[in-house]
């Protein structure tokens, strides 16, 4: 992996980053994606800081599983 395929001169840090984990992970560049940190913590015990990150890919040939609706249990009050 080239790293002048992915940064040029207009692109700023989290794009870079987006960019890598599409390639890293097989995506590809052109599918939109999302980066957002989620959590950032101080590990006391090693004195490193923690950033939680996720990264969200749609690719073309996935789709979301739909829901199945749960069935009422509750017993209807009109069929007394």
């Amino acid at each position: 992996m080239k790293s002048s395929e992915i940064i040029t001169e207009n692109a700023d840090g989290w794009t870079i980053v987006r960019k890598w984990l599409g390639k890293l992970y097989g995506f590809g560049s052109r599918l939109p994606s999302k980066l957002k940190r989620i959590k950032q913590t101080f590990d006391e015990s090693t004195g490193e800081h923690v950033i939680y990150l996720e990264y969200r890919v749609r690719a073309p040939h996935q789709q979301a599983i739909p829901r199945v609706s749960k069935p009422n249990l509750l017993p209807d009050k009109k069929a007394k």
